[in-house]
């Protein structure tokens, strides 16, 4: 290696106050050039490759030299006949530690020349130096006339503990006299700290402001309860450097407190001295002991009493922390912060933490750090009181679980993170925060008392790709097949599996169901089958996705409404499709939520419909909802503010973006339907791959395809893939701006079914036979004929007559007043002569392939 001069540009990067003579005096040099040698197997040290790296103007490269070993002979007796033993010094070496500052890549910043050792106090050397005048001063101030008078003993005021090599200097540019360690997460031993407060009165850390330097001071403070820590302020963590990174060093609080216009930076000089000035220890308590007038100890027992600021200093370290809350009696609540995770903790907790902290330290430490004295004196102490613990450092700690472009999922020890481009784990440098009872293992253990093992969570590749072909059309392709979860949605999408069996004995179906499940996209299906099947799925995968999101945003106040998909009279609806498997267990796994069993007559007009719904409540279900389920009136409440009436309390009101998602579970298609209810509700339809006993076939539950209860009988495998199927699904709603409903065939008909009512259905199937169809009849002649045949149709008006019937020629493919058939002027009507005037009349039309569609169904059921 080379050096060189410092350049004042070099000196700026290091720092304001910067200066030569401070490099030196620690060691660090401006390096012109350094090389070195790669070693390679079998291959002779003159033959490998040499490396060097140079300096510029704008990038400068440093480096600490570090002389070790070398020094005299140290020569000692040994054994019981005193024998001279002589011990070698160490050979003199040389090690560099590389610094380059300006490296784009931090993890490239430093780097070792030479063998460095396993502990190195940076600056030591320099304290000694420091020390050893002190003491020189005291020997030569020393009076020979009192020489039995003891010398008075002279250390240095304060040492400061700095995270790294740049923050150091800077504070040594301050006249501050600082040591740091190979790393700020180095284990430093009692030795070394005792040490430390032989050469001064005070030793003060300053740890950096990222989660790695938090943990690191809190471990110091906690472990060496005498020293004491100065925490730069958290303002500084808002602004950013130039690689883009928050600040958090004592070099940025440096750099952002300099003032150009002030040339010897007096005023930052002042600043870094009153923050050097609050540094507080961990130890909460002071002794005190009784002295004579000369000062001399009298009693050996010190008198034991709490200090309340560094008290406050050690509850923070712990975590502890007071949160305003304006719903509170008290308007405030204590938590204690590990990590991401907060959780509430009563006054009387915090007076016990204090008392389990110095059982513990007595039992590591001994009596004569921690003597019963003090414990008793903490123990019997009104001095941690709930009036005195108002005083507790008060912080802001953001709850929000979601941005409207990503959802955070928290765990006990981590975060998963999950935008349109990534699933991300975090593991420190927290900004959103959860209470302890919202953690997912908490959720999902209240749910299923099931011990989430979040040891084995871990982030998959993608299950399934789902994107637009060159047509505009969806593209499925199912990756993996081992979710059970997944292959259970699979199997609720199969809406044409009777279709997959038609031509089986009722004997093979059984095996062939064995055989095949699982499977969306069957070759003896036809494109169009297979193509309805998988959006199906991708709804699915849409409607998990939109539900987990907690984001409400305007513009997708959507009520998610699952439905069974077979059409059949509402009447006879039949359900056990696996839709609850979805509704109430998966999703409840996930988020807070209100259950409401919506059978019960009368229940959307109840005053304390939304009792327990809060804030913190993220989903409602409306459960197993009949046909005559009034969604109508739930409008307002999905799309707006929420008015809350709780029992034995005053309402509220709940703003939109904190109110809950809605969903309604029925075997029934939504009656009353209208284009406003449409654009509010998001359908998902679920096919009888799952069913009761039906027609040639047994009962079908997910059990006989899996062998075990979902959840509850999974190991951590599956776990782990339910909740990145669920992640994935989460990503793919984050990923598209449309609105995924399911394929839209069957729910219109059973739509249609549930308009036009099972009555008319069985009228107009009779009506429209043989004379009655292709050919116009009179509007009254059937208006009165339906009202004769049915008492229940006689209030009936001609408007909703008329309506009805256009509803039934949509449900059975018939065509409603032919254009070529209409006669007035408007070309809106069919009037013909009937009954000796001119009357309205309706053409029903049957198309040549309804007709040949309706032969071939009445073929089917004959057979």
């Amino acid at each position: 290696y080379e050096t060189k001069d410092f350049t004042p540009y070099e000196l700026e990067v290091l720092g304001p106050l910067m200066t030569e003579e401070v490099c030196r005096k620690y060691g660090l040099y401006s390096l012109k050039s350094y090389s070195w040698l790669k070693k390679e197997e079998n291959t002779q040290k003159e033959l490998c490759n040499v490396y060097t790296v140079e300096s510029s103007e704008t990038y400068p490269v440093f480096a600490f030299i570090v002389k070790a070993g070398g020094g005299k002979k140290k020569i000692h007796l040994e054994g019981e006949n005193k024998n001279v033993v002589v011990e070698e010094p160490e050979e003199e070496r040389v090690w560099l530690k590389i610094y380059k500052p300006k490296s784009a890549d931090k993890k490239y910043r430093f780097s070792y020349l030479g063998k460095k050792p396993s502990q190195h106090i940076f600056g030591l050397e320099n304290v000694k130096s420091i020390y050893n005048k002190l003491q020189q001063e005291v020997e030569e101030s020393y009076d020979d006339e009192e020489e039995s008078a003891p010398a008075k003993v002279k250390k240095l005021e304060r040492i400061i503990i700095c995270s790294g090599d740049r923050d150091s200097l800077n504070m040594a540019s301050t006249g501050e006299t600082v040591v740091w360690f190979n790393s700020e997460t180095a284990d430093i031993t009692e030795t070394q700290i005792a040490m430390l407060f032989k050469y001064a009165f005070e030793v003060i850390n300053v740890p950096d402001l990222d989660p790695t330097g938090f943990e690191a001071g809190k471990k110091l403070a906690l472990e060496h309860m005498d020293i004491k820590t100065a925490w730069l302020p958290e303002s500084l963590t808002k602004s950013k450097d130039f690689r883009g990174n928050p600040k958090k060093d004592f070099t940025d609080f440096m750099k952002s407190e300099a003032a150009f216009e002030d040339k010897e930076q007096k005023e930052l000089r002042a600043k870094v001295k009153r923050f050097l000035e609050l540094a507080r220890p961990a130890k909460f308590w002071t002794e005190k002991w009784k002295t004579n007038k000369e000062g001399k100890k009298i009693d050996h027992t010190p008198t034991y009493s709490i200090n309340y600021k560094n008290a406050f200093n050690f509850l923070k370290l712990n975590g502890f922390f007071r949160i305003k809350d304006t719903t509170r009696k008290d308007g405030y609540y204590f938590v204690q912060q590990d990590k991401h995770v907060l959780r509430e903790v009563s006054s009387q907790e915090i007076k016990d933490f204090f008392n389990k902290f110095l059982d513990e330290k007595q039992k590591e430490k001994g009596l004569r750090l921690f003597p019963d004295e003090l414990l008793n004196m903490v123990i019997g102490s009104e001095a941690v009181s709930e009036k005195k613990l108002q005083n507790l450092d008060s912080k802001e700690f953001d709850f929000t679980d979601y941005t409207p472009t990503s959802q955070f999922f928290f765990f006990d020890k981590f975060i998963w993170e999950v935008s349109k481009d990534k699933i991300e784990r975090i593991d420190k440098g927290y900004s959103r925060y959860v209470m302890e009872g919202d953690i997912l293992n908490e959720i999902i253990f209240r749910q299923t008392r099931t011990n989430l093992n979040t040891s084995k969570l871990k982030l998959e590749e993608p299950f399934f790709n789902i994107e637009k072909d060159e047509n505009n059309n969806w593209k499925l392709d199912i990756v993996r097949s081992d979710c059970d979860f997944m292959n259970y949605l699979i199997n609720t999408c199969r809406v044409y599996w009777k279709e997959e069996i038609k031509n089986l004995k009722p004997s093979e179906y059984n095996d062939y169901l064995k055989e095949n499940k699982f499977i969306i996209n069957k070759e003896t299906l036809t494109e169009d089958q297979i193509y309805e099947q998988e959006l199906h799925f991708i709804n699915k995968v849409f409607c998990f996705g939109y539900m987990l999101h907690r984001y409400k945003d305007p513009t997708k106040a959507w009520c998610l409404y699952i439905m069974d998909n077979e059409v059949v009279d509402d009447n006879e609806s039949h359900g056990r499709t696996g839709k609850s498997l979805f509704s109430s267990l998966a999703l409840r796994l996930f988020m807070n939520s209100k259950y409401i069993g919506a059978r019960k007559k009368g229940l959307l007009e109840g005053d304390f419909l939304y009792d327990g719904i809060t804030e913190q409540t993220d989903y409602v279900l409306f459960d197993d909802a009949d046909k005559r389920f009034q969604f109508k009136e739930l409008f307002t409440d999905i799309t707006g503010d929420l008015n809350v009436n709780p029992k034995n309390q005053n309402s509220y009101l709940i703003p939109y973006h904190l109110s809950p998602k809605f969903c309604i579970s029925t075997n029934y298609a939504p009656f009353g339907l209208d284009s406003s209810s449409t654009s509010r509700l998001l359908y998902m339809s679920f096919g009888n791959w799952y069913h009761g006993k039906i027609e040639d076939f047994e009962e079908r539950s997910p059990m006989h395809d899996f062998d075990k209860r979902f959840f509850t009988d999974w190991d951590d495998a599956q776990w782990n893939l339910f909740l990145n199927f669920a992640m994935q699904c989460l990503q793919f709603y984050l990923s598209t701006n449309e609105k995924i409903g399911a394929p839209e065939g069957n729910i219109r008909k059973r739509n249609l079914q549930t308009e036009i009512g099972v009555t008319f259905l069985d009228w107009a199937d009779e009506f429209f036979k043989d004379e009655n169809i292709n050919q116009a009849v009179c509007r009254r002649e059937m208006l009165d004929n339906l009202k004769n045949s049915h008492s229940s149709m006689r209030q009936i008006s001609p408007t909703s007559f008329k309506h009805k019937l256009k509803q039934y020629c949509e449900l059975r493919g018939y065509i409603f007043n032919p254009k070529e058939q209409l006669t007035d002027k408007a070309g809106k009507r069919i009037m013909k002569w009937a009954g000796g005037k001119t009357e309205e009349h309706f053409f029903i039309q049957v198309p040549e392939e309804s007709a040949e569609e309706t032969n071939n169904e009445q073929d089917d059921i004959f057979f």
